[in-house]
């Protein structure tokens, strides 16, 4: 066998380095597309966990008993949404984020020997798994935090018409205006998830029409029986999306 020479071992040693190189170089510029290409891609969104404060008026454990008693409660602007928990159907007055609030309330009302009862409502987070580029990504972001957000909205201009801050009218038009953004938000996420195939998102996309449809229902004004107040009928519809949300979490 023919040794190599110095020169020979030395030209060779050259030749594979160079292709070390090269190989690294296309390594490199591989990583570098990939980075380049899913940068702007999520993998994992997910809505605020939080806990609701629900001020209970009164509770039975046959349904209709609390349905009927319901609108005695609605007359005096409370929202008299009913709520199973713990196998007792509750009157809700209304919801807080707060429980010092819902304190608060509480012991204002006993004054006039009315009696209440705080139950905590825990809203776990809801993850969505997926690869989201920049549009979709907002899009699912604002989509999960939109009943929180419902909530929100509809509790402060509650709050304003029990406050005088709001007349009833300006109290409408806070509602039409956070339906026009609603709405915004709803077909803008139907559009772009048209064609999605993921039960997730098709979900979703359900709970934000329901969403939608509450919130028309509250635009319309129509109460709920001739004895409600308007800051009742708010304050029913916040539940009611409260509650549905809840369902959907847990479902």
């Amino acid at each position: 066998m023919p040794k190599i020479s110095k020169k020979g071992k030395k030209s060779l040693l050259i030749i594979v380095f160079s292709l070390i190189l090269v190989i690294c170089a296309v390594v490199a510029n591989y990583f570098s597309l990939l980075l380049v290409k899913t940068e702007n891609l999520s993998s994992s969104l997910s809505s605020p966990s939080f806990d609701i404060y629900l001020l209970s008026s009164a509770k039975s454990q046959v349904k209709n008993e609390a349905l009927t008693s319901s609108p005695d409660f609605q007359k005096n602007n409370e929202g008299g949404y009913v709520w199973e928990n713990d196998n007792y159907y509750h009157v809700i007055s209304s919801a807080y984020l707060n429980k010092n609030d819902a304190i608060l309330v509480q012991n204002s009302i006993a004054s006039n020997n009315t009696k209440s009862e705080i139950i905590t409502i825990n809203f776990q987070s809801y993850i969505l798994l997926g690869n989201f580029d920049n549009d979709e990504n907002k899009i699912l972001t604002k989509a999960l935090s939109c009943p929180i957000d419902f909530y929100k909205e509809i509790f402060d201009i509650a709050i304003s018409l029990d406050t005088a801050v709001y007349n009833e009218i300006s109290a409408r038009m806070a509602v039409n205006n956070y339906h026009n953004t609603l709405s915004s938000l709803v077909d803008n996420f139907i559009l772009l998830f048209e064609n999605v195939n993921n039960d997730n998102i098709t979900k979703l996309g359900e709970l934000l029409q329901n969403m939608k449809s509450v919130s028309q229902k509250l635009c319309s004004g129509i109460l709920l029986n001739n004895n409600q107040t308007y800051s009742s009928l708010l304050k029913y519809r916040y539940m009611e999306v409260l509650e549905m949300f809840y369902k959907f979490l847990n479902n």
